[in-house]
Order: structure tokens, then sequence, then C-alpha cells
């Protein structure tokens, strides 16, 4: 695809060909935002503005990727959650507005001034650790996550803000192969947004998710609730009593499975909802 030599026009080209894609025409500001490194107040006063061939070429090619399905946020490197940058490419989990409700919850919970010790199970990118860590600078974290492609990113982002010092990252596929014995019943805090999508949905989601993301981040199991069984078995062990457990939830359904259980040393606390009204995360708290 070919673009005019201004930045108006190229802009303009960009919005038409994403729209005919049905891909959110803003895409097209974030791009030239990123590209040029400009404000958008900026492209938009200076419309006239002559791009080189280099620009041209950059902007051609970003667009292709862009209308083959590839996550913007891939292509650019970077996606902001809590306001803050992560690094992001293949092999994790693009953190998304959504999860801010589970990060507003546990602040809840952690206090602002006092030391606190949590778990981030299914860490990703890292951003949930990341955003509670800059919040609470005397809260320490234990980062777990299955997939090394993540645990990749995690790092990054980790040395980016530099938190190296106040979280240790792991590699896990249990609970139970996270902590040796002297470290059980530590925790002020469990938070997760665990793979919570039925593994027959997977093929049914927008072609960006199914085709790059990785189903290891996405797959719950037959009914979505394979990773929520594991954190509801294991937490009363790793939690101090009074500790919470925090988890994002998919919808309605798995929401009102977990509400009519009995766990455990585990008592339901709270429940959150997101602007639609969709229960977005729950919360429980451990109970002798």
């Amino acid at each position: 695809m070919k673009f005019g030599m201004n930045l108006g026009s190229a802009r303009h080209s960009i919005a038409e060909a994403f729209g005919t894609a049905n891909i959110f025409t803003g895409e097209a500001d974030l791009i030239l935002i990123r590209l040029l490194r400009v404000p958008l107040p900026f492209i938009l006063a200076h419309p006239e503005k002559s791009l080189s061939a280099e620009e041209l070429s950059s902007i051609d090619e970003i667009v292709a990727r862009r209308l083959s399905g590839e996550p913007l946020q891939y292509i650019l490197g970077e996606a902001y959650f809590w306001g803050i940058p992560f690094e992001v490419g293949e092999g994790v989990l693009i953190p998304r507005p959504d999860t801010e409700f589970l990060v507003e919850s546990a602040l809840k919970r952690l206090p602002p001034d006092a030391p606190s010790f949590f778990l981030d199970w299914g860490t990703g990118s890292g951003c949930i650790t990341i955003a509670l860590l800059t919040e609470r600078p005397k809260a320490r974290a234990i980062m777990a996550e299955k997939n090394p492609r993540s645990i990749e990113w995690a790092q990054k982002n980790l040395n980016h803000h530099g938190l190296c010092e106040r979280a240790s990252l792991r590699h896990s596929r249990e609970l139970d192969d996270i902590f040796c014995a002297s470290e059980k019943g530590s925790l002020d805090l469990i938070v997760s947004n665990p793979p919570y999508i039925p593994a027959k949905d997977i093929s049914g989601l927008m072609r960006e998710v199914r085709d790059h993301e990785p189903h290891m981040a996405l797959d719950g199991g037959d009914d979505g609730m394979d990773f929520y069984r594991k954190l509801l078995h294991g937490a009363p062990a790793l939690l101090k009593n009074g500790g919470s457990l925090i988890m994002e939830i998919g919808d309605a359904i798995q929401a009102k499975t977990m509400r009519n259980e009995k766990h455990s040393n585990l008592v339901l606390a709270e429940e959150i909802a997101d602007f639609s009204g969709i229960p977005r995360c729950m919360v429980w708290e451990r109970r002798l």
C-alpha cells in the first residue's frame, strides 16, 4: 500500500485502510505518533508536513503487518497498563485495561506504608506486579509464570522499571512448585489473571488474539475453570490468616459457579464488576 507524501494524506490513507478491514481507525494516529515521535496535536496541526521516503516505507511495513492481523502492540513493541509502558511481543499476553480492576482491588489489600508480600501467579508481561510495586514501595513480590517466553518479557520489564530487587521471577506450572516450606503461609496476597477461556472457544477469538497471543495464557480447559480450581485449592496453604486471593473472572457464569461452591478456609469477601456490570474480579479471604 502506498501513502501520500505528507502527514495528512498518510493519516487519511491509513485510517481508510483500517476502516475497510474493521480495525480501529484511531490506530493510525498511534502509528504516526510512535514512528514520527511527535504528539497528536502536532499531527493534527501540520497535515502538510512532508514525509521522507524512509518514513513512508516504515508506515507501509507497519500497516501491512497490522492488516495481516498482527496486534499493533506487538508491532510497536509496547503496551500501556496502569499508565505504565511495558515491552511486549510474540510469546506474551498483551496487558488489557480490564485487568486494572484487579490492580485496584489488590491495592486496597496491600498497606501503603508497611511491608507486604504477594504472589502474582501467571505474571505474563509482569504488568500486575509492576503496577502494584510502583504504588506500594514497601511491597515485595514473587512472579510465577509457566511460559519461558513470557518470563523473558517479564524480566525485561522488571529491568526497565528498576524493580528487580523487590521481585523474584520464578518458572512455575503449579502453586506447589514455587515455594519452599519456610515460605508457605507467608503471603499477604495472591493475585492472578489466569487462563480462563474454554478450550472450545479459542478458535472463535479475534484473529489478533487467536493467531498471535500465546494460547497457554488463554486456554482454561474444557470449561475455562482449570486454573481457578488450582488457585482456590492451593491458596490457603500459602496465605497468612486474613490474606486475600484475588482473581480476574472471565464471565458471569464462571463467577456464579465459584460463588456457589465451598472452598476450604476461604470466604468470598467481594465481587467487582466492570463498567458494563460484568463480574471482573472475585476476592477471597483466608480464615481459620
